[in-house]
């Protein structure tokens, strides 16, 4: 089987499970993103650790589940967010376990711990909160019958693939050379641009006719693809940064032809927590 092949079909695959549990419910979004949150970290310990720049492979990805799931269960009113505070101690944990593990790195344990919640848990979290907060879907005159993750996701991809196909065909001025020598200011732009599209495409198809019409739902859907195309770009950058740092093409080796977990959600580590920023307080 051809890498083109395989990589199609591992594509196909991934957006077929992505979409399906946003659309099921929010438990199997919120089990679906714990599962991908968690095996990310792993890759980020396991990239870490090739420079030695940190040991913490166990209790790294521990800390990602409870941090994930507490902040999860609070988003959908399962539990009280006074139950958010219980975090506290378990990073402060952080600090006393090192003086039980004779590490010769003992900070560089704990400020990769935090940098991994801050970097891969947090905005996985975000993507429940986005997806299923009903007051964000009447602030941007999005009908209950669509779902605003599933538009996150049409554009990020949309940005992502067009990029690529534009900077192929036309790049010549490249973005950021010393991180991604492949990506150009020519694929950038063309993500961007067909980016927007796609989200005021979105926004035609799923206005809620009977939002407040003072609400310009393709206007904020503009903004939204603004935000999702350019953080994504940027969230990509930050992950190349990270595997060059490693000294590694490929974050993992789970989705066949696509690399990793963080080599296929890179999009979403700076975007989904501006988007959720952004949807605050609008």
């Amino acid at each position: 089987m051809s890498n083109l092949v395989l990589r199609s079909i591992t594509g196909v695959l991934f957006v077929a499970t992505i979409i399906l549990c946003i659309s099921w419910n929010k438990y199997s979004a919120g089990l679906l993103f714990l599962v991908f949150s968690t095996l990310g970290t792993v890759e980020f310990y396991q990239i870490l650790n090739k420079k030695e720049l940190s040991n913490n492979t166990k209790y790294g990805p521990f800390v990602n589940v409870v941090v994930y799931s507490l902040l999860t269960l609070a988003f959908i009113e399962i539990i009280d967010y006074r139950f958010l505070f219980l975090i506290v101690p378990l990073l402060l944990i952080l600090v006393v376990q090192e003086l039980f593990m004779k590490d010769t790195i003992p900070y560089q344990n704990i400020s990769s711990t935090l940098f991994g919640i801050l970097y891969i848990t947090l905005p996985f979290a975000a993507l429940n909160y986005i997806s299923f907060n009903e007051e964000f879907y009447s602030k941007i005159g999005l009908s209950g019958n669509w779902s605003l993750l599933t538009g996150f996701f049409i554009i990020l991809w949309t940005s992502d693939s067009m990029a690529y196909l534009v900077g192929r065909k036309f790049g010549k001025h490249k973005l950021f050379p010393r991180i991604s020598p492949g990506k150009t200011w020519e694929g950038f732009i063309g993500g961007v641009f067909f980016a927007v599209i796609a989200g005021y495409i979105y926004s035609l198809v799923t206005k809620d006719v009977q939002a407040d019409s003072t609400i310009n739902a393709s206007l904020h859907w503009i903004v939204m693809s603004l935000i999702i195309s350019v953080f994504g770009m940027l969230g990509d950058l930050s992950e190349s940064l990270l595997k060059r740092s490693g000294g590694v093409k490929d974050s993992g080796s789970l989705l066949p032809g696509h690399g990793g977990v963080l080599d296929r959600f890179d999009g979403i580590f700076f975007s989904s927590p501006i988007i959720l920023t952004y949807l605050l307080f609008i």
